[in-house]
């Protein structure tokens, strides 16, 4: 049944039909042939999203389009501009800490990396970068905002995996940091080895930092409103969802660099996102349920646990299966189908469920960026050039892969990383 699950599922993939589709056509084949009543499918579907928690989804969305047509873009870059814009490859690093700081204010992996790409891809080709690496920064950059709270795909884990979304949000603040830093080293070390980019000559005074750090000031505070009314107790990951979208119209108004049409636009995109995302969450919990009842789960788990004689090695073959996995499929639907699985054995190894969550975000960030289905890529391939397909990434791409593979490895290896800020607030 296993191996007929798989060849159904992939092969449908390949054939470009859209994963939840793929997810809902496999969980009513597999009723069929047991002579369940589909009507079963429709009551696991509801229940999939019946679930308040899920109302952040749609907000945390809202809140990043908002903040990513209402002016909020410009004045990071700014800010990313003045403190980094005179070291080699001074425009890149700019747009890395742009990134990095947008995707701290929009929780979107892919809104990050068009609203972030929209103002920066303009200026790397005016300074003769090359489209191939400005595709292959522009699409892992964007994974930043998966990683650096508020993240919508560490909303959707919390929920799956039944782990704390707060504790999992200041977790992702180290490692978020670490990576923002690897990949300004790799694209200042690329700019000067292939002669990208001009170099600031003029001198930054202390007076632009302070303008354009003023400038950026109240879009930065949005990360801190957010986290810090959830661990004050104040507000649950929903509600700090709405005070996102509260104060991202607060900031719209202020700045007025919105009308009627961007809102309506903003509210068309945002719905169209979100119904896209709870579509794939509705199918794959109906999906979950026909695998539990034909106990696949606990064949999978006993098959795992015949390899894994260590936390470490349970990690570690967990990792590759999702770099398999992720190669083919989109990130939100590796989730609901995989965390169920792999967290009571994580549980069973004694991993700290805030370690394993912060692994589990590394690998889904690797995957959003790994050829064919990396959205992120494809999303840094759009902005750069509508006709520009993946492969014309090569090989800068392989370098970042290789980055943040190493820096899933780091999270492994050390779980200090994803487990002290959150020990703190404890």
């Amino acid at each position: 049944m296993i191996f007929g699950i798989l060849v159904v599922f992939f092969g449908l993939l390949f054939l470009g039909m859209p994963i939840g589709y793929v997810i809902g056509i496999v969980a009513i084949a597999m009723l069929l042939m047991g002579g369940v009543p589909l009507e079963i499918l429709v009551q696991r579907m509801f229940a999939g999203v019946n679930n308040f928690s899920y109302l952040a989804l749609p907000l945390f969305i809202l809140a990043g389009n908002i903040m990513g047509k209402g002016g909020l873009t410009r004045r990071l870059m700014a800010f990313s501009s003045a403190l980094v814009g005179r070291l080699a490859g001074g425009t890149a690093i700019t747009t890395v800490v742009t990134t990095a700081l947008f995707g701290a204010v929009s929780g979107s992996t892919v809104a990050t990396t068009y609203a972030v790409g929209s103002v920066m891809v303009p200026r790397l080709q005016e300074e003769k970068y090359s489209n191939s690496f400005i595709a292959s920064i522009m699409g892992p950059a964007g994974v930043l905002g998966l990683i650096i709270p508020p993240s919508i795909t560490m909303v959707i884990l919390g929920i799956t995996a039944n782990i704390s979304i707060g504790s999992l949000f200041i977790a992702g603040v180290i490692p978020g940091t670490l990576l923002t830093a690897a990949l300004c080293i790799y694209v200042a070390f690329m700019a000067k080895r292939e002669g990208y980019g001009e170099i600031r000559t003029e001198k930054v005074t202390g007076r632009e930092i302070w303008r354009t750090g003023r400038a950026a000031f109240f879009p930065l505070l949005t990360p801190v409103f957010i986290i810090g009314s959830i661990f004050s107790g104040l507000a649950t990951a929903t509600e700090a969802a709405v005070i996102a979208v509260a104060y991202g119209l607060v900031l719209a108004m202020l700045y007025r660099e919105l009308d009627f049409r961007k809102y309506k636009d903003i509210m068309v995109t945002s719905a169209v996102t979100s119904a896209t995302i709870l579509i794939i969450i509705s199918a794959a919990n109906a999906f979950t349920y026909v695998l539990t009842v034909n106990h696949i789960p606990a064949m999978i788990t006993d098959f795992f646990l015949g390899f894994a004689n260590s936390p470490l090695m349970f990690l570690l073959i967990v990792s590759l299966i999702l770099l398999i996995l992720g190669t083919l499929t989109e990130v939100t639907s590796l989730i609901i189908l995989l965390s169920p699985i792999f967290m009571p054995i994580a549980t069973e190894f004694g991993i700290d469920p805030i370690h394993f969550g912060m692994v589990l975000i590394m690998n889904f960030a690797l995957a959003n960026i790994t050829p064919p289905v990396g959205l992120s890529l494809i999303a840094g391939c759009s902005i750069t050039d509508r006709k520009m397909g993946i492969e014309e990434t090569l090989p800068y791409v392989l370098h970042v892969l290789v980055i943040v593979a190493i820096m899933v490895l780091i999270i492994i290896f050390f779980p200090a990383i994803s487990t002290f800020l959150p020990g703190l607030f404890k």
